[in-house]
């Protein structure tokens, strides 16, 4: 089970990879510069988790909630980026562009916090720590709702990378909320850490299956006209002298 869960937890490492090469090929991290370092990030972590796993269990935790922090910014910004992405054509909506995002996460953060405050003192280290990831967690999962919301409420109509990247986040959120909730809850963390790494890891290689679909591919090119038939150009010539007499 455990030489599994290994494989399971490399898999997304190579694909990673391709992602980063092929967006760098592309001139794409000039387009989505948060996500080519999120995903060049992920592929660190992936290694550093791994190898620090096999060193000693303290050495793993540190580099586990290190990453954790550090993956927990750069979701931020990058659902930040989306929103901001999202309502850039929109001029009256400048002053939510700028601070709206920002609002939002702030207040979903103390919300969370006033939620798991007072159930936090009674109980050891371990479930401190999944009760903050739960706050994490539960702001991350908000501002994701709240891109999706604000852009289906204003039909705006996502590019197809923006929805490659939202959906993986949409995926890895929801595991994430699911499993801290679990955890925080659990009288004893032995078995349901053990079924929390399975989601964790399953979810997360659903994620980056979703951007390998959206971002290895080629990109669509839109197919420039054809010259036009020449009765229909003279047709066009026509119609043209009719309308200046």
């Amino acid at each position: 089970m455990r030489l599994a869960l290994y494989v399971f937890w490399l898999l997304p490492v190579p694909v990673l990879i391709g992602i980063a090469t092929v967006m760098y090929r592309r001139k794409q991290h000039f387009s989505y510069p948060i996500f080519w370092s999120y995903i060049c990030f992920q592929c660190f972590r992936l290694v550093t988790e791994f190898i620090c796993n096999l060193i000693s269990y303290k050495v793993y935790f540190y580099a586990f909630w290190s990453c954790s922090l550090a993956n927990f910014v750069l979701t931020l910004l990058l659902l930040r980026s989306i929103f901001r992405s999202v309502l850039e054509e929109y001029s009256s909506l400048d002053t939510m562009r700028r601070i709206g995002y920002e609002i939002t996460a702030a207040t979903l953060w103390f919300t969370a916090f006033a939620l798991t405050i007072g159930l936090m003192h009674s109980h050891g280290w371990p479930r401190r720590i999944a009760r903050a990831e739960l706050m994490a967690s539960f702001t991350g999962l908000g501002m994701f709702l709240l891109v999706v919301a604000t852009s289906r409420i204003l039909g705006i109509k996502w590019r197809s990378g923006l929805c490659g990247i939202a959906a993986g986040l949409g995926v890895m959120g929801t595991a994430d909320l699911f499993v801290y909730t679990a955890m925080s809850w659990a009288r004893h963390l032995s078995r349901p850490a053990a079924i929390a790494s399975w989601v964790e890891t399953l979810a997360f290689d659903a994620a980056i299956s979703i951007f390998a679909v959206y971002f290895l591919p080629a990109p669509f090119e839109s197919q420039t006209p054809g010259e036009l038939r020449p009765d229909l150009l003279a047709w066009a010539e026509s119609m043209r002298g009719a309308i200046r007499r």
